[in-house]
C-alpha cells in the first residue's frame, strides 16, 4: 500500500490516478453534460450521495431489520429537496422510487451480502508496471470462501465507465491483496440493469494495457487543453 501522506493525484514526482476521477472523466467525454455549473451537483450526484449512505448505514443493521421501510427510511435521510435539480417534479418523485426499488433488489436479492468485508473504504497502491498509483473506493467486499466479490452501485448508463471500473479494479485487487476477485458486479440503481466481469474475463495484462492506455490520454487530456476533446477506448 502506497502511505496516502506521500501521494498527491498527479502532484509532485509520484501520479495517482483515482477511481472517481478518471469516472467523471470518461463521463465528461462519453455523454452530453447537464446545464448544472461544474462545481454543483446534478440530480444523479444528488442521488447517489443519498443512496451511497443508505448503503453503508443497511450493513450497520442486523439482518431481520434490513426490510424495504427500513431501505426507504435511511434512503430518506439524505434525499435531496432540490427538486427543482430535476427535469420535473414527476421526475424527482420517480427517480427515487426507482433507485429505491432497484437498490432493494441488488441488496436483497440472490446476491445479497451479509457482512462485508470492505464497505466504502479508499486506499491506494502503487503499480510498478505504469509507474503510477491508483487510488480506489471499495464500496462493497463480500467474502467467498477462497476470493471475494467487489459490488459497486452506479446512476449511470455508461458501458465506458464500466469497463474502466472492471480492468482498474483487477490490477489494483493483484496489487493489493495478491488475487483476483471472484467476480465483479456493477449495479445501475436507475433501470437495474446489472454487469459481471466472471474469472475468465479477467485478464491481468490486457487490464494493465488498458489502464496504460487509459493514463497516458487522461494525462495528455490534463496538460494540454487542445487535446481535452479525444478519448481514445
Amino acid at each position: 500500500m502506497i502511505n496516502e501522506n506521500e501521494v498527491g493525484m498527479g502532484m509532485g514526482t509520484m501520479q495517482v490516478l483515482a477511481d472517481y476521477q478518471l469516472e467523471r472523466w470518461i463521463r465528461s467525454h462519453t455523454q452530453v453534460i447537464g446545464k448544472d455549473r461544474p462545481d454543483e451537483p446534478d440530480w444523479k450526484q444528488l442521488t447517489q450521495y443519498a443512496a451511497y449512505h443508505a448503503i453503508n448505514e443497511w450493513y450497520s443493521l442486523p439482518l431481520k431489520s434490513r426490510t424495504f421501510l427500513t431501505l426507504t427510511k435511511l434512503f430518506e435521510r439524505r434525499w435531496t429537496n432540490k427538486f427543482r435539480k430535476f427535469d420535473s417534479l414527476g421526475c424527482y418523485v420517480d427517480v427515487k422510487r426507482s433507485v429505491l426499488m432497484h437498490l432493494y433488489k441488488a441488496l436483497t436479492g440472490p446476491n445479497a451480502v451479509d457482512c462485508p468485508l470492505m464497505l466504502f473504504e479508499s486506499s491506494n497502491v502503487w503499480v510498478e508496471e505504469l509507474n503510477l498509483g491508483l487510488s480506489m473506493i471499495m464500496q462493497v467486499m463480500q467474502p467467498t470462501k477462497d476470493s471475494f466479490v467487489i459490488h459497486k452501485y452506479m446512476m449511470e448508463e455508461n458501458e465506458a465507465a464500466v469497463q474502466m471500473f472492471f480492468h482498474m479494479t483487477v490490477v489494483y485487487c493483484y496489487k493489493a491483496f495478491g488475487k483476483m476477485p471472484e467476480r465483479l458486479q456493477v449495479w445501475n440503481m436507475m433501470n437495474g440493469k446489472q454487469y459481471r466481469m466472471n474469472p475468465e474475463d479477467m485478464d491481468l495484462s490486457s487490464s494493465m494495457d488498458y489502464l496504460k492506455l487509459v493514463s497516458e490520454v487522461y494525462m495528455q487530456n490534463d496538460n494540454c487543453p487542445c487535446c481535452s476533446g479525444r478519448l481514445v477506448m
